[in-house]
């Protein structure tokens, strides 16, 4: 990459697909960081044609990458540099910290001044003669976490993250962000168990049946009978995977799996479910809990009858009511869609969550509207610490209309 700037602050460059990336550093590096990120979202979402737009960005390396907005401008006035971050106040509601002419560019491809360096710029309400109806587009971001409980062998969870559509099924990395259109998300936790330590095979294997079928199925989710009937018809093979597995090889004999899986489309969330891994809804309407475990001892708090202390320490607390494999009898797999709102977050979770975190804890840490990956960090070390014996997986996102 070619190197732009190296600075103090920042350090910039432009890859060979004129992609600008941005590093930063020095005082305050994370907090300009975010800032930025979340200026350039808001200018997007408001409709600025004169400014970077967001390409992708980590929090990790403190890096953001964006479009091309040309060359600087040596020759614009401050007069004329004032009036385009005036414009860009009143007409989207940003305020500019520093609406100098250094931060002023001419773009030859788009034929006009542009605006950047936002990273302490302030967002503004919405001005309102901005137009603010929300498009068909959908902006999902996304964070996952799956770690190895204290007393495993190996990791018995898989989880898995990809988007479908029409020409192709892509994996998708532990955390990024992407526009729905016209792709659909796909996002799954599965628990594997039994089978003398073979839990991780009948977790990946039910990953990989997914990923298999996700290209038939992204023509399947029409209505919403014919999505929860494929729903149903993948789970039901999911099973049958596994007790052939487990039939082929006497090591593996027995061995199961738990699946939650949420399908994102253009305009609905489908889910399906087995074992007590769950799914839950975070909107408007508060936290909830959109998956049922598939658990006597569960069901028994749910009811009343016993404390949820009890229930955590219920002798019978791991023993599953259903589950894919373990067994010949056909499970009995739930599904359900409900429509996406304007905006809503979604969290998958393997049972180590639980077993480190109270039900009334993980709404209250769901509650909190913070970046994704920040409260699966949050709770994916808080649960760790509670509880480290079992393995540890979520998966958060975020859905919204741009």
């Amino acid at each position: 990459m070619k190197e732009l700037k190296d600075g103090i602050r920042s350090l910039v460059r432009i890859d060979f697909r004129g992609h600008v990336h941005k590093k930063f550093r020095g005082t305050d590096a994370d907090k300009r960081f975010s800032n930025e990120v979340a200026v350039l979202k808001a200018l997007e979402d408001r409709g600025a044609p004169n400014v970077p737009k967001l390409v992708g960005h980590d929090s990790e390396t403190l890096t953001l990458i964006t479009t091309n907005c040309g060359s600087p401008a040596p020759l614009i006035t401050e007069e004329k540099a004032k009036a385009l971050f005036q414009e860009l106040k009143n007409n989207y509601g940003i305020r500019h910290d520093d609406p100098e002419p250094r931060n002023v560019t001419y773009s030859l491809q788009m034929g006009r001044f542009c605006l950047i360096d936002f990273e302490l710029s302030e967002i503004l309400p919405i001005p309102t003669s901005l137009k603010t109806t929300k498009t068909d587009v959908l902006r999902a971001s996304w964070a996952a976490s799956s770690v190895k409980g204290r007393q495993h062998i190996a990791n018995d969870d898989a989880l898995l993250a990809l988007t479908v559509n029409p020409e192709s099924t892509d994996p998708l990395p532990e955390s990024g962000e992407i526009l729905l259109d016209p792709s659909h998300l796909v996002l799954a936790v599965s628990d594997g168990m039994g089978g003398r330590d073979a839990g991780e095979f009948a977790s990946k294997l039910l990953m990989s049946r997914i990923r298999k079928e996700a290209a038939h199925l992204y023509h399947k989710l029409g209505t919403e009978e014919d999505a929860q009937s494929s729903l149903d018809d993948l789970l039901r093979q999911c099973h049958h995977d596994v007790t052939e597995l487990a039939r082929q090889n006497g090591n593996t004999e027995g061995m199961g799996a738990t699946l939650t899986m949420a399908w994102i489309s253009h305009d609905r969330l489908f889910w399906a479910h087995i074992g007590d891994s769950r799914l839950y809804l975070i909107n408007d309407e508060g936290v909830q809990q959109l998956t049922k475990d598939d658990c006597r001892a569960w069901w028994q708090w749910q009811r009343g009858e016993i404390t949820e202390y009890a229930y955590r320490n219920h002798p019978r607390k791991s023993v599953l009511s259903d589950v894919l494999g373990g067994s010949k009898h056909e499970p009995f797999p739930k599904t359900g869609s409900l429509p996406l709102q304007d905006s809503q977050r979604l969290m998958l979770c393997s049972d180590g969550i639980m077993d480190g975190l109270w039900g009334g804890t993980i709404h209250e840490m769901l509650a909190k509207d913070l970046p994704v990956s920040e409260t699966v960090r949050e709770m994916s070390a808080r649960a760790i610490e509670n509880d480290d014996r079992d393995d540890t997986t979520i998966i958060v996102a975020k859905i919204a209309r741009v």
